[in-house]
């Protein structure tokens, strides 16, 4: 995905900027720990499979903020000033942004 072009409604070229530069911080340090406590692709990178950001609801842990991860937990993500929970309940699961208009 190019880093200057949003790979899904919502998203401006900046704001996917930020984001995609703390997605690959986040794999470079937090990848393996994040594999091994179980989040998935969707957890992590999920959007809405149509409206992409613009439903938050649908958001993975690293398409909220773009704010980089500090800490990785089994149940939740810390970012600087805000945590990120797994698995609350009726929360529905988007499908991984580099997914959205296939």
């Amino acid at each position: 995905m190019k880093p200057t072009t949003a790979p899904c409604p919502g998203l401006t070229g900046p704001r996917w900027e930020k984001m995609r530069e703390s997605a690959i911080a986040f794999l470079d340090e937090f990848g393996d720990e994040a594999a091994a406590l179980g989040w998935t692709t969707a957890e992590l990178f999920g959007v809405h499979p149509t409206a992409g950001f613009i439903r938050v609801d649908h958001c993975g842990a690293l398409m909220i903020s773009g704010e980089r991860v500090r800490a990785i937990e089994p149940d939740k993500i810390r970012f600087g000033a805000t945590t990120y929970y797994r698995n609350l309940p009726g929360r529905p699961v988007g499908v991984p942004v580099w997914e959205v208009g296939r």
